[in-house]
């Protein structure tokens, strides 16, 4: 698989697609209950951010350590972590708007 270089916008971009792809899905499936397709997208958003890198432009910021824990537990494509991911994820999502405000 090729690696991607990405700039900031990107990352953010990236980090804020698959938080709205996820509360979509979890909206639709598991408040739903239908369960059947629920493993599938799980699993297609956990294999997305186990391929993700962190950018130049975040390390040593308060939230490598979360986007590093993020994509750890992708990696193991373990669906019962996926609300964890999502909690990191919408945390650096936040963290980053507001340094967007900032700058």
């Amino acid at each position: 698989m090729e690696c991607v270089v990405m700039d900031k916008n990107d990352f953010v971009e990236v980090i804020s697609t698959w938080n709205s792809i996820y509360v979509s899905n979890f909206m639709k499936y598991d408040i739903q209950r239908r369960g059947k397709c629920e493993i599938n997208w799980k699993k297609g958003l956990l294999k997305v951010i186990s391929a993700l890198s962190i950018i130049d432009d975040l390390k040593g910021t308060p939230v490598e350590s979360m986007i590093r824990r993020a994509i750890d537990y992708s990696k193991h494509s373990d669906v019962s972590m996926i609300r964890e991911v999502h909690e990191l994820l919408h945390t650096v999502e936040n963290y980053l708007d507001q340094e967007s405000d900032f700058s």
